[in-house]
């Protein structure tokens, strides 16, 4: 292993993470879990977890990020720029494809949060671990969401929950598993079931009316693809002695 996942490792500490970014990382689980099931004004709490820390920190008000944070944070919030600045000339373009107007184009505002918060947060990730220990953890989470997603739908249905769970989180879980072993191949196949996943959904129909008209399932399958494609990217690109972990 190199000297620079090492130094990364001491300087940043438990991962990273400083009591301030757990206490976001709660605020905006129990945000998100209240907001989608009691009210919606709950979500207030995921908005304070997702952006209060870096708004403070900007201010100058809260100062408990070390150097390594910043870079890393810095970095992060420049990926999930592109992401979501790519993710909305994709939706411009392909919506006005046939028109020379603007400002028809619909996008929902959840799908545009989605994008730049799962692309900050994966990648600050793998800022403080080796790409293989970094991609698991985060696959393992998406997984285990997706599967306990997948049994709360379907639980009375034994038969489709099975079927549901190998397609959904099945990959999530079957790439957690492989890619300490081989993170090249995975990655390769990660963003292949990307792929395939895009196109099983037609996400790419955004010209559709009926794609415009069901935000539910755009957000839903985002969540699907675009962890998949960042899990991807990160195995197939991660320099040789970045891939051996502790």
């Amino acid at each position: 292993m190199n000297a620079g996942i090492v130094s990364k490792r001491k300087v940043g500490g438990q991962m990273g993470i400083t009591p301030f970014t757990w206490l976001a990382v709660g605020l905006v689980a129990s945000g998100l879990a209240l907001g989608v099931t009691v009210h919606r004004g709950w979500m207030i709490l995921a908005a304070l977890g997702a952006f209060g820390p870096g708004v403070l920190r900007e201010l100058g008000v809260l100062r408990d990020f070390d150097e390594l944070q910043k870079t890393a944070a810095a970095k992060a919030g420049l990926r999930a720029y592109l992401a979501t600045g790519v993710a909305l000339f994709v939706v411009v373009i392909g919506q006005t494809w046939n028109r020379l107007d603007l400002g028809t184009d619909l996008v929902p505002a959840s799908l545009v949060l989605t994008v730049a918060l799962v692309v900050y947060y994966a990648s600050y990730c793998l800022s403080f671990w080796d790409p293989k220990v970094a991609v698991s953890r985060v696959l393992w989470a998406f997984g285990l969401l997706w599967l306990a997603f997948v049994l709360m739908s379907h639980g009375n249905e034994p038969v489709a929950a099975l079927a549901e769970g190998l397609i959904v989180p099945g990959p999530f879980i079957l790439g957690a598993l492989l890619c300490k072993r081989w993170p090249r191949a995975v990655g390769a196949g990660l963003l292949v079931a990307c792929a395939a996943i895009i196109c099983f959904f037609g996400m790419y129909q955004l010209g559709d009316a009926e794609s415009r008209n069901h935000a539910g399932r755009m957000y839903t399958i985002t969540l699907i693809p675009l962890p998949l494609a960042i899990a991807g990217v990160a195995l197939v690109t991660a320099e040789p002695d970045d891939e051996e972990s502790k």
